[in-house]
């Protein structure tokens, strides 16, 4: 788990077989609480459900933040030398958004790094104000 507060990483999830499945998978901590991630790849974004930690159950708590990540377009670097691939920009943001739970909001950065074997993502929560209109709960099934 995490041990750094309003930080988290998630991955993508190499067993997915079915639909109910999450596309991505993984866990955080927000205001020194412990939480797992689950996304969902929709047309619009990426769905989030953030849920205290299932342990040893057989079933999901119920979420406690949702919310849905919009995918942000790398910028294009500047050319190398004679071909040479770009010098390193720092780290690119893959996905931001806002999660909403029942009193509080937090805006999410995803950043992408480069794992031993695959990409994963390490995240960063913000403090925001909570969204007027209402967050649309996107249900695993749908």
């Amino acid at each position: 788990m995490s041990s750094v507060p309003d930080r988290g990483k998630f991955f993508t999830n190499p067993d997915k077989k079915k639909p109910s499945q999450p596309d991505v998978f993984g866990d955080c901590v927000i205001n020194n609480v412990a939480y797992e991630l689950h996304g969902f790849k929709r047309s619009e974004g990426l769905a989030l459900h953030v849920a205290p930690p299932r342990g040893d159950r057989n079933t999901y708590p119920p979420d406690v933040f949702r919310g849905v990540l919009d995918a942000v377009e790398k910028p294009a670097g500047p050319k190398g030398k004679k071909g040479a691939p770009p010098p390193d920009t720092g780290p690119a943001v893959a996905w931001r958004g806002v999660i909403v739970g029942e009193d509080v909001a937090y805006l999410l950065t995803a950043t992408e790094k480069q794992g031993k074997s695959d990409l994963y993502w390490v995240l960063t929560f913000e403090k925001t104000e909570k969204p007027t209109d209402e967050v649309e709960w996107v249900d695993a099934d749908a």
